[in-house]
């Protein structure tokens, strides 16, 4: 075999051969990398555009407000934050085969739902502490006029009634309205779940453990109600169709403040639970939740969005449980009906104003740092239609009933200074200690006018029955000036207020024996 000698030349080139073409495979590798990398960046961002088109396709989207009630903004904290209010409310609408199934007659099935269940969410403004606070379904106010989800004015007129049936009358847009006519708070959000709803989601939470002193059985009477709900004594997950039963029940806890009662114990439980199994940043988890969430609630038109969602959850969950406050409003009974319940004032107005001034309702933390700019506007924002009243036409009489001499006659002068011509004065009448601006249905438009030109709060504005004049008595709040003076908010909680944090997992609900009738 003849020898082949290489010249040094060549062999370089050969490497440099070998060299070119190895750098141009893993070239090709990486370009063939890069483009399988960006396929699989472009599929997932696809795929995730299609579920998050998907899941905001399932909500059922509403009008946030469709009455003429306002509500009164927490002016933001010094770092620009401010308070979320969401209303939560759980409807008996029979509108589906399901809903029949889980909660009566197909009769009820073309009957609009009435509102059983129906909470406040305060989150406080530098998420620290939140609260949910219930009006019993059974309780009676004034539910203001609401107009259908078209524009049109279908209930035109307010009336009294009990408040589950603001819902009925025009929806959960009318229930929020509803709910800022009485706690002259603005109401950032609604969401609704009917019967079907509650056992998706407890299924889809895994259930939550709920606690009963006494054995209970809360057996079905015809013409009397009853869920069938039937547990030991002591401590039991219950999830599905058992869930709802707990938080539809009603005699076996004595009356309606006591299923409010067993409705916090659900939902803390059902907080405690979600932290606990770390659901709130498990992806898997969430998107079980999201999935069912978005076919089991109807939200209003902001809240209807998977984004808004997120960054909503992202807020909550940085509240700890243990400032999680929940509590029902105190009633007395109406004296207008003894089978229904009425708010008891002045209590409940200072639960409001400690919510309009974002202060906690628990004693666990700091009361927020008072500034001017952290104190909330003392008038309501005026509705659309206020803007339009004309001061000229408005017929308002002053009274004092202050107990301070001249005041009618200063404050008359004050109105007629900014173009409310027809005030006149009257003789005085009965001391009062709060100042009140009564009004008829029909003179809300009106009396936010005359309130804004005072600078009245939102709870001095009271509905009454019809006159031709609107009626200022002025009290003994209100000594001296022409602009009502804004008072330092409330830091505590009336004594009437029974508080429970979210974080006692200790307490169980008190079974109302009643003869052996709810027990076995």
């Amino acid at each position: 075999m003849t020898n082949v000698r290489t010249r040094p030349s060549e062999g370089r080139a050969a490497a440099r051969q070998a060299a070119k073409q190895e750098r141009g495979g893993r070239r090709r590798i990486l370009r063939w990398l890069a483009l399988g990398l960006a396929f699989l960046l472009l599929a997932a961002c696809g795929g995730g555009y299609w579920y998050y088109q998907h899941l905001n396709a399932n909500f059922q989207a509403g009008e946030r407000n469709l009455s003429d009630a306002s509500g009164a903004r927490t002016a933001p904290n010094a770092a620009g934050q401010t308070p979320i209010n969401i209303l939560m409310i759980g409807t008996d609408n029979r509108g589906s085969a399901k809903n029949i199934a889980l909660g009566g007659s197909a009769d009820d099935a073309g009957r609009p739902g009435l509102a059983d269940v129906q909470m406040l969410l305060h989150v406080s403004a530098d998420r620290s502490n939140a609260s949910l606070i219930s009006i019993p379904r059974d309780t009676l106010v004034t539910i203001p006029a609401c107009r259908s989800e078209d524009g049109k004015t279908t209930k035109p007129s307010a009336r009294r009634a009990m408040i589950n049936e603001a819902l009925a009358r025009g929806g959960p847009g009318c229930l929020l309205g509803t709910w800022q006519a009485i706690t002259g708070l603005y109401v950032d959000h609604y969401m609704m779940i009917d019967f079907a709803g509650v056992v998706d989601m407890a299924d889809a939470v895994g259930g939550v453990p709920v606690c009963v002193n006494m054995n209970l059985y809360d057996r079905y009477r015809k013409g009397h109600g009853g869920t069938d709900l039937k547990l030991a004594k002591g401590t039991h997950r219950i999830q599905g169709e058992q869930a709802l039963q707990w938080l539809r029940t009603r005699d076996a806890w004595g009356d309606d403040i006591g299923r409010t009662k067993a409705q916090h114990m659900y939902l803390s439980s059902m907080i405690r639970e979600l932290k606990s199994k770390g659901t709130l940043t498990d992806p898997a988890g969430l998107l079980k939740l999201a999935e069912t969430a978005s076919r089991s609630i109807s939200l209003d038109k902001d809240l209807a969005d998977v984004k808004a969602l997120i960054d909503l959850g992202t807020d909550l969950r940085k509240v700890p449980t243990e400032r999680i406050t929940t509590l029902t409003v105190p009633t007395v009974t109406a004296t207008s009906d003894e089978n229904r319940l009425e708010l008891k004032e002045p209590d409940t107005k200072q639960i409001w104003d400690m919510l309009l001034a974002d202060r906690p309702l628990d004693d666990k933390g700091p009361a927020p740092t008072a500034s001017p700019a952290a104190q909330p506007s003392p008038s309501p924002t005026p509705s659309p239609s206020a803007s339009t009243v004309t001061p000229s036409a408005v017929a308002v009489t002053v009274q004092n009933s202050s107990g301070v001499e001249r005041r009618a006659g200063d404050l008359r002068a004050a109105l007629v200074a900014k173009g409310f011509t027809k005030a006149s004065t009257t003789a005085n009448g009965t001391a009062r200690k709060t100042t009140q601006l009564e009004y008829a249905p029909e003179q809300s438009a009106q009396a936010q006018a005359v309130a804004a030109a005072l600078g009245l709060p939102r709870t001095a504005l009271h509905e009454g029955t019809a006159k031709s004049d609107l009626v200022l008595s002025v009290g003994a709040d209100w000594p001296s000036g022409t602009t009502f003076p804004v008072t330092a908010p409330p830091t505590q909680l009336p004594k009437s207020a029974e508080a429970v944090t979210a974080d006692n997992d200790k307490n169980c609900m008190d079974v109302n024996p009643q003869g052996g009738l709810y027990t076995f």
